[in-house]
């Protein structure tokens, strides 16, 4: 199948590309890397009457250091933050995170502000950026703001952006030379979204946890957390420890996940710190 007729544009400014979707005729939609809309287009899934293109705009590539931050350009593509041709804020958590993300030809393409546009429960980045507390400045014609992830993510595949709006930046805070983390996802076969997902980072006295690939936007684990601060290295006994404190926030959530998907996310929780200890 093909995609229904639409017109198609590629502004060479961002501010001519938000003026473009504010005067749109009927449904618009920008596309960047393509790797979700473009299939959709095909199945008719999707059926904008405007494409607008905003792959090549260079204010949506430029990424730099400032206030203690590294700021992203939406249109990072997830092969930039791989090679490690960028700033890293997370001492190469991010650049672990890219290389497992997908496939080659995806992470060619595949961009930053895409996949939390998109907010697949199951895509890494929502995960791993709530676990950085980053911030997302998300843009139109007339407005900005900043939203954290729990601002930006509303649901499974849905967010808070508005039609004419789009990702122009995540802003991620450097990690102090001696933060640790872990990242683990489960699976069936290298490529594919995950079944189950969670980072840690421990840094700075904190210690966050996060259970991605959930019916729900990402999950902070506040009991989690705690148990984690109490931990300075992985012991036998930290793996029960750290399981009855994912069961305790799990319950706290009404998510009616089978024994099955609990001990998978369990078990991904318990790796992801295990890494995070042991570094």
């Amino acid at each position: 199948m093909k995609a229904a007729p639409f017109t198609y544009m590629r502004p060479d400014r961002l501010d001519v590309a938000l003026a473009a979707i504010a005067e749109a005729e009927g449904f618009a939609k920008f596309i960047a890397g393509g790797q979700t809309l473009g299939p959709m287009m095909n199945l008719r899934l999707a059926q904008p009457d405007t494409l607008i293109d905003i792959s090549r705009l260079a204010e949506l590539r430029e990424v730099r250091k400032e206030n203690g931050r590294v700021i992203f350009g939406g249109g990072i593509t997830h092969a930039m933050i791989e090679d490690g041709r960028l700033p890293d804020p997370s001492n190469g958590l991010m650049r672990r995170v890219a290389h497992s993300l997908a496939y080659r030809s995806v992470r060619n393409r595949g961009t930053l502000g895409g996949s939390l546009a998109h907010a697949d429960p199951s895509a890494e980045w929502p995960t791993v950026l709530s676990a950085l507390d980053a911030e997302i400045a998300v843009v139109s014609s007339s407005d900005r703001k900043t939203l954290r992830l729990n601002e930006l993510l509303v649901g499974p595949m849905t967010t808070s952006i508005g039609d004419h709006e789009l990702i122009e930046s995540v802003a991620v805070t450097l990690l102090p030379e001696h933060a640790r983390w872990g990242f683990h996802k489960i699976c069936r076969k290298s490529g594919e979204f995950a079944n189950a997902m969670a980072v840690v980072v421990l840094a700075g006295g904190t210690a966050r946890a996060v259970l991605g690939a959930l019916p729900r936007v990402p999950l902070i684990l506040e009991s989690t957390g705690e148990a984690l601060k109490a931990l300075d290295a992985w012991t036998p006994q930290a793996s029960d420890v750290l399981g009855s404190a994912v069961a305790r926030d799990l319950q706290a959530v009404d998510l009616h996940l089978t024994p099955f998907e609990t001990a998978l996310h369990t078990a991904a929780l318990t790796r992801a710190a295990r890494e995070a200890l042991q570094k």
